[in-house]
């Protein structure tokens, strides 16, 4: 029999924790810190993602950094974003988050807007609002329900979705196409009162909680013992990451109006705690409220740096399946080669790093074209942020050098190799810079900009006029300025970017 919620039920009380649990509270954190800190890292692993999620958020400054973190760490695929009524409105909600993604060059990730409640406005929607998540403009998304129903059909995993405001979208799905409900894993939804069943995020649309709470979805209703303040020394220890998610997160929050809210210590972790639960649900203490609904609250809010910090810097060997990380000390590369080294990867990132230096091993020389392959695998992956072994390339690079030679960067770019047989080369009487990529149901077309492959030819030309075709001294020639190329090549510049319609 399904349980139904009206509004503001109370649940069954909490039982008081015996005195044997009590005693053993402060043991059982120690365990779990150390078991945290001393998890091997020579586990074998497929490098494909454990958790394939949807976010629903109403654009709360704790959304942002919750979406940062799923957005950076490899062990996530987010399939879409949705917004909801709370902080902001779903139509200013949904703009921030094509900002965001756009920020993060993840335009890949589809969007959709959840429509108005009605609800009051919380006092802080006016401060929510101020809040940098990246160059905003008007944005055309389709509805929420929509979007969830295509997304959760079209995935073949069960889906999870991440609730980080109100239930309202999932409350339109589970009305509109019930049948998939059993494409649904669960549903991880942050609302910091559970007894009686209150908060922000129930206040925004209290009919659709309790309805989804009665759906008979596997529900963990996650919230905190006690407040988690995020403080200057939090952000601080933040910024010691080196990713563009962190960064994002360092940047919001030392400038106005979080700057503000964290000096007056009215700036807490809530629905980052949602994110959390997802990555280490022994954190939480759980307690069965109904046959599919959890109540999970954080149990040690001094654990709460310790715990994301990792989780926000991501595995180090997410890409690697012999290397544990990849090496970066200057004395394992070639003196020419050395120089480079901390300006590449500030400027793109260890991804491309690796690819490079990898495609370049594999190459048997440093090429232009290959450098290119590398840096367009990579653009093509983090527009649909994802990792290595996931996307279908068709390359129209042919098979003859130098632009055939960009194949070899996109097989190592993009992790789709001869063998996986997820590269195939066109047929094509003129070869030319340019590849398909595909990923489930999407595919982009990357090409290099006319004035790139312009500038590549002239200088090769040049090279064929100092030092004759393929001589010693032409080939030292090339390795400088894929040296060069390596350096200043941007890959969000150099490629033109189209999405593809229909048969591709």
């Amino acid at each position: 029999m399904k349980h139904t919620f009206p509004a503001g039920q109370i649940f069954p009380p909490r039982h008081s924790l015996s005195k044997f649990r009590f005693a053993l509270g402060l043991s059982k954190r120690c365990l779990l810190l150390l078991a945290l800190l001393l998890a091997t890292p020579c586990l074998a692993h497929s490098g494909k993602a454990r958790y394939h999620v949807i976010v629903d958020t109403d654009g709360a400054p704790d959304d942002l950094r919750a979406i940062c973190l799923l957005l950076g760490n490899r062990e996530v695929e987010v399939l879409a974003l949705t917004a909801s009524e709370g902080a902001q409105s779903p139509k200013r909600t949904a703009a921030c988050l094509c900002a965001l993604l756009r920020h993060f060059h993840h335009e890949g990730i589809p969007v959709g807007c959840g429509r108005p409640t009605g609800a009051e406005a919380p006092a802080w929607r006016a401060r929510a609002g101020q809040v940098e998540w990246g160059h905003v403009e008007k944005a055309d998304c389709p509805e929420a329900c929509d979007l969830l129903a295509a997304t959760i059909e079209g995935e073949e995993e069960t889906v999870t979705l991440v609730a980080l405001g109100s239930l309202t979208n999932i409350d339109a799905l589970c009305s509109a196409r019930p049948d998939l409900k059993e494409r649904i894993a669960r549903i991880v939804w942050y609302n910091d009162c559970i007894r009686p069943l209150e908060g922000a995020n129930y206040r925004a649309d209290p009919a659709a909680a309790c309805r989804v709470l009665a759906s008979g979805i596997p529900t963990a209703m996650v919230s905190s013992i006690r407040p988690v303040p995020i403080s200057a020394a939090w952000i601080d220890s933040v910024a010691t990451v080196a990713t563009p998610y962190a960064r994002r997160i360092v940047t919001t929050h030392r400038c106005l109006p979080l700057s503000q809210s964290i000096a007056e210590s009215h700036l807490g972790a809530w629905d980052d705690l949602a994110a959390l639960y997802l990555f280490h649900p022994e954190l939480f203490d759980r307690k069965q409220l109904t046959y599919n609904v959890s109540a999970c609250t954080f149990r040690d809010p001094e654990c709460f740096c310790s715990s994301m910090l990792p989780l926000l810097r991501g595995k180090p060997d997410a890409e690697s399946r012999v290397f544990y990380g990849f090496p970066t000390d200057a004395v394992c590369y070639a003196r020419d080669v050395e120089p480079i080294i901390d300006q590449a990867i500030a400027l793109y990132g260890p991804s491309e790093w690796r690819a490079c230096v990898l495609t370049n091993e594999l190459h048997g020389h440093l090429g232009i074209y290959a450098t290119v392959g590398v840096k367009m695998g990579i653009r093509a992956r983090e527009y649909f942020n994802i990792g290595v072994d996931d996307i279908e390339v068709t390359t129209y690079a042919g098979h003859t050098p130098p632009v055939s030679c960009m194949n070899d960067g996109l097989q190592v770019g993009t992790g789709a190799s001869v063998g996986h047989g997820l590269i195939r080369v066109a047929a094509v009487d003129a070869p030319r810079p340019e590849a398909l990529f595909r990923f489930k149901d999407k595919t982009i077309r990357l090409r290099l900009k006319p004035e790139y492959a312009e500038r590549i030819r002239r200088d090769v030309r040049r090279g064929v006029e100092l030092h004759g075709d393929r001589t010693e001294a032409y080939w030292q020639y090339v390795r400088e300025l894929a040296l060069h190329y390596w350096l200043d090549f941007d890959r969000h510049e150099i490629f033109e970017l189209e999405p593809v319609t229909g048969n591709a």
